[in-house]
């Protein structure tokens, strides 16, 4: 049999807060699926346990999990900018130094002079 976790109000509190600043428990109500009014009850209640502190965490897990993947987007898109920048600057740098000899770019003027 599972062990039923109880969340106080304080902890609830820190949940919201953490997840949605200030005005943190119209958008928990919200997500946990509860009337705004609900909220306001577990706290004076002195907190939850069973089915509404188990939504609560698992608040906690959806939103964490949203935003690792949105980061992994961010750091794969992010990456797939920088190849493209690498690639763009060794296509444009090697043409650059590859012409001329030590490096530098003959210009045309310079090339006919003896």
């Amino acid at each position: 049999m599972a062990v039923e976790r109880t969340l106080t109000s304080s902890e609830i509190r820190e949940i919201g807060q953490t997840l949605f600043g200030a005005a943190w428990q119209a958008e928990m109500a919200k997500a946990v699926g509860v009337p705004r009014q609900s909220i306001g009850y577990y706290l004076k209640a002195g907190g939850v346990d069973g089915a509404q502190a188990a939504a609560i965490i698992g608040l906690i897990a959806r939103l964490a999990a949203r935003e690792r993947k949105a980061a992994r987007e961010l750091q794969a898109n992010a990456d797939g900018r920088q190849e493209e920048l690498f690639n763009l600057l060794h296509r444009f740098d090697s043409r650059l130094t590859s012409t001329a000899p030590g490096g530098g770019r003959a210009s045309a003027s310079s090339a006919g002079r003896k």
